[in-house]
């Protein structure tokens, strides 16, 4: 009997992640929501998607879930609930930056899943997603929307990779290809850094870090990276110990540094003056690889980094319930000046937080 026990557990852990679409877990984002917040109304779902239109249920984490976001019309507050099926993952309340994008208009029952969203643009020839093989990077929003180039007011599905950008009804039966005016556009563009290689960052030094520690601290794992960049994302190693910081955590080593700079790696086995303090309980493993730091600066807007020739740059792997970004995990934090924005490490897109330090 105990054979047969251990054949089927191991059975059940070689087994890959059971997927699951946004239909499959709107009863248990409901029930959640109306735990916290009765009366609150479905209003948007969000997620990030594989070219099948699933998403790998897999453990608690933000990135394998989509995101429900209800709204409470009694309070005017918002709710976002993650799940994936009927995997609960957590919820929290969400405070906006500009209340008058967030949506309020209570979604219908029936949608068309992110599979028929896919088939019927590729069929219009409107997006066709293109493989990414280090992650899952087709993003797809359903939503009540104003009336709109052309388009009537009502519920649609909102699909992006990069700057592709498409548009369904919710019943997929209709699809627009989104195009900004040439003015918009312009500005849009102008907006933000320019993707500038730099030649001094994360990426230079992660796998090195990692296999390093590996063997001098078994067992530890990488948990934050940290530095102060130049505009490029780059560190600018001021001096050699102040480049790149690579902060690993060991049950029975403690807190331990890995340093690069300017093609330079040193190693700290014990951080004695706690120069980086790690909430370990807050922290998973970052996940190799991720978006580089030069890549992530691109992202923030120019006139900021612009004015500010040092920023503050770190990338964690959050778990349930302590992310700054409610629905993401492995995020770049970037602090310029007195303000601070979140860039999701796995897709390299912007999230939308803009808020001062210490809000």
């Amino acid at each position: 009997m105990k054979a047969a026990l251990s054949l089927t557990a191991l059975c059940l852990l070689a087994a890959p992640a059971r997927a699951a679409g946004p239909l499959d877990g709107r009863p248990t984002a409901a029930a959640e929501a109306d735990l916290r917040a009765p009366g609150a109304e479905l209003v948007e779902i969000d997620g990030f998607v594989a070219p099948d239109g699933d998403i790998p249920c897999k453990g608690k984490s933000f990135s394998n879930a989509w995101h429900y976001k209800f709204y409470v019309p009694g309070s005017g507050e918002w709710l976002i609930v993650n799940a994936c099926g009927d995997n609960f993952i957590n919820a929290a309340k969400h405070f906006p930056y500009m209340k008058a994008d967030e949506p309020d208009k209570k979604l219908p029952y029936t949608l068309a899943s992110p599979a028929a969203v896919l088939k019927k643009l590729k069929d219009e020839g409107l997006f066709d997603p293109a493989p990414n093989p280090f992650s899952r990077d087709i993003q797809l929003k359903a939503r009540m929307l104003p009336e709109k180039q052309g388009r009537p007011a009502g519920c649609y599905w909102t699909v992006s990779q990069g700057k592709a950008r498409a548009i369904t009804d919710c019943a997929a039966g209709q699809a627009w290809k989104i195009t900004a005016p040439a003015g918009k556009a312009k500005a849009a563009a102008g907006s933000l850094q320019p993707a500038v290689k730099g030649k001094d960052t994360a990426g230079r030094y992660a796998s090195l870090a990692v296999d390093y520690m590996g063997k001098k601290v078994p067992g530890s794992r990488l948990v934050m990276v940290e530095t102060l960049a130049d505009r490029t994302g780059s560190a600018k190693c001021i001096d050699p110990k102040d480049g790149w910081a690579f902060v690993f955590a060991s049950r029975t080593a403690g807190v331990s540094v890995f340093g690069g700079c300017r093609g330079k790696t040193s190693v700290e086995l014990t951080d004695f003056d706690n120069k980086h303090p790690v909430d370990v309980n807050a922290l998973d493993t970052i996940i190799l690889p991720f978006r580089d730091s030069d890549a992530a600066l691109a992202q923030v807007p120019k006139d900021c980094v612009g004015a500010h020739p040092t920023v503050a740059m770190k990338l964690a792997n959050y778990k349930a319930g302590h992310s700054p970004a409610a629905g993401r995990s492995q995020l770049w934090t970037v602090n310029c000046g007195s303000r601070k924005f979140h860039v999701d490490a796995n897709t390299g897109q912007p999230v939308p937080v803009d808020v001062k330090t210490g809000k």
